[in-house]
């Protein structure tokens, strides 16, 4: 019973978040109004907002104008539950993967983040980490991107609390790898979609998603 209504808190987590970066993302106050259509602006009813199931018995179309909304909102569901439900153990994991995730979509779909969020947590993350050699990492982190942003202009100043994240959230071992994982990602999709700019927190966040993972399974593997 207990790991159902885990299952059930992260499938209703990861339905709300990518509500509210939709809202954020078309400029709609998250307190306007109960959840409604993007294109028809009819209000949704509970049934209408089951995380996965609804997008699948409604072909993901809206029941009223039936206009698409898109197959990927049920995948994301469905991969943010069980993504969430494996991280629930590790509670800073897990909050850290739901912020993470709001500020990549944020930052894919308007280039800009809200990064203010995270600055009470990563206050919480530097209290808890103090005398930890991650500090010392930290530190260093936050130099190098406050000289890439305000000298070099190499990127945004929304990264640094994303980064300071990371590092404090990661070990000294993943830390440079989570790095490698989102660089060659995004340069394959330059490479790819011949684009010269790219929002780079989706990329940190897979980076950071896929090395926290590796080392969860590995770790008990290795012992």
């Amino acid at each position: 019973m207990e790991k159902l209504l885990i299952i059930i808190l992260n499938a209703v987590l990861i339905s709300t978040v990518m509500c509210l970066a939709d809202r954020v993302n078309n400029h709609i106050h998250i307190s306007v109004k109960r959840s409604f259509c993007m294109h028809c602006g009819h209000i949704l009813y509970w049934y209408d907002l089951i995380p996965i199931l609804s997008a699948f018995l409604t072909h993901a179309r809206c029941r009223y104008c039936h206009d698409t909304y898109g197959m990927h909102y049920a995948y994301f569901e469905l991969v943010g539950m069980i993504v969430g439900t494996y991280l629930f153990s590790d509670t800073l994991a897990w909050i850290s993967a739901y912020l993470l995730l709001f500020l990549a979509l944020e930052d894919w779909h308007t280039k800009r983040i809200h990064a203010d969020i995270l600055i009470p947590y990563i206050i919480y993350l530097f209290i808890q980490s103090w005398g930890d050699p991650k500090i010392l990492t930290a530190c260093v982190v936050m130099i190098i991107s406050l000289f890439l942003v305000y000298h070099r202009q190499a990127m945004g100043s929304g990264d640094i609390p994303v980064l300071l994240l990371i590092t404090l959230t990661t070990s000294s071992q993943i830390f440079p790898l989570t790095l490698l994982v989102a660089s060659i990602s995004a340069v394959l999709y330059l490479v790819k979609h011949h684009v010269h700019r790219l929002p780079f927190v989706p990329f940190l966040y897979f980076g950071w998603l896929s090395m926290t993972l590796i080392e969860k399974i590995v770790t008990p593997l290795a012992l």
